[in-house]
């Protein structure tokens, strides 16, 4: 009877042993990292072009003081610390003082090295009420590349101009889930930024007019609040994409020995360069290159070269069909073929310079095809870019049969 008793006393305590446990866990994913009201001064946060960001008097006993980002070239003020937060909650609110032309932007996953700078980045426009998605790597914005995840706010979550709206975002790795107004389902969920941690913290617009920013609050997490499918739907294009690729770079200048080279070199010598390995490049999950990932748009060295192996039966020619930001210079089999341009030259002025992940099927985006020879057996497709165009570095390639 003893050890019945002495075994439920034990089986008590461990079972309120864990439930302790897992209540203070609970309570410390729940508990908050960050707190700020804006009432005193900016010394938690990380600024840069510190012109750029102010207290000012919102007018109001709710809101007292707030934080107001001006637009002054690549400024952002970034959380100290928030690098070590891992997956995090962020709230907040928002206004747009004015009518004209302003964004909120998100920075998350923050990193910089002497060489360059790079963050994920999604911003709220006042003007318009949409979300949009904008990495930028090494100070070069990518928007174009991401044109199916521009999202309308509308109805009662839209954005008015004057008035206070709230936001959450909640950053779990690479992926981000951005809400506006309500806080039950995300407006916009993107997960194809590289990064999957660093600093966090806010921007304004490049030129244009101030947004303010109040309460913000940050707690950890577990995981995501929303568990529903992805906003919006995936396209299901990657398997369409000549999605297997080799990157050589970044160099300051274009390699000679590079584009004369075959698919039977895995280490070209360059007089200039010495030793250069062609080594794996992922593409991202829709079947894009980013390309800005290894050249650099600051830095001197903009130039990058990418090359897919194609195996052909015989000989026969087919069609390269490219939507790109970035100018091309396609070379096959060791010599130079043609240039392969911005959809927007393609399609005469004032039309949309985006890459687009649907370009095989869509007329309106059908961006550059090139017919080549493939020869029996091994072929080397391989590209140079030169970074350098605002709001490009990538582009998305397909290779289809001639009919």
């Amino acid at each position: 009877m003893q050890k019945h008793i002495r075994a439920l006393i034990l089986c008590t305590s461990t079972l309120f042993l864990w439930a302790t446990l897992s209540a203070n866990v609970a309570a410390q994913m729940d508990a908050p990292v960050f707190e700020e009201d804006f009432e005193h001064d900016l010394s938690r946060w990380q600024l840069f072009e510190e012109q750029a960001f102010q207290l000012v008097d919102a007018g109001d006993e709710t809101h007292g003081k707030v934080l107001e980002l001006s637009p002054a070239g690549l400024a952002y003020a970034l959380i100290k610390g928030s690098d070590q937060w891992g997956a995090v909650r962020i709230e907040g609110e928002f206004r747009f003082p004015t009518e004209r032309s302003a964004y909120l932007g998100l920075v998350y996953n923050f990193g910089a090295t002497a060489e360059r700078t790079d963050f994920g980045s999604i911003y709220l426009k006042g003007d318009g009420s949409y979300l949009r998605v904008n990495p930028w790597r090494d100070g070069n914005a990518s928007r174009l590349l991401y044109e199916e995840y521009r999202t309308n706010i509308t109805g009662d979550d839209a954005v008015k101009t004057g008035q206070w709206h709230k936001f959450r975002v909640e950053v779990k790795g690479p992926v981000v889930h951005f809400y506006v107004g309500d806080v039950d389902t995300p407006k916009l969920i993107f997960p194809h930024y590289e990064r999957e941690g660093g600093l966090i913290g806010f921007k304004p617009r490049i030129a244009g007019t101030p947004v303010w920013l109040d309460n913000i609050r940050a707690q950890s997490i577990s995981d995501f609040s929303y568990d529903g499918p992805p906003i919006p739907a995936p396209p299901s294009y990657k398997d369409k994409m000549v999605a297997e690729w080799e990157a050589i770079g970044p160099l300051a200048g274009a390699s000679t020995a590079i584009e004369r080279s075959t698919h039977a070199k895995k280490i070209v010598a360059d007089e200039k360069y010495g030793q250069l390995q062609w080594r794996p490049f992922e593409t991202d999950g829709r079947g894009a290159v980013i390309t800005g990932r290894l050249t650099h748009y600051l830095g001197e060295e903009s130039i990058g070269y990418f090359r897919t192996l194609i195996h052909a039966d015989e000989d026969k020619d087919v069609i390269l069909h490219f939507s790109t930001v970035d100018e091309l210079s396609l070379f096959v089999n060791g010599k130079f073929h043609s240039f392969v341009y911005r959809q927007g030259y393609v399609s005469g002025p004032g039309y949309p310079w985006n890459a687009w992940y649907d370009f095989t099927e869509n007329p309106e985006h059908a961006g550059d095809r090139t017919r080549i020879a493939l020869k029996k057996g091994t072929n080397q497709i391989m590209v140079r870019v030169r970074n350098g165009q605002f709001a490009s570095g990538g582009f998305f390639a397909a290779v289809e049969d001639v009919e």
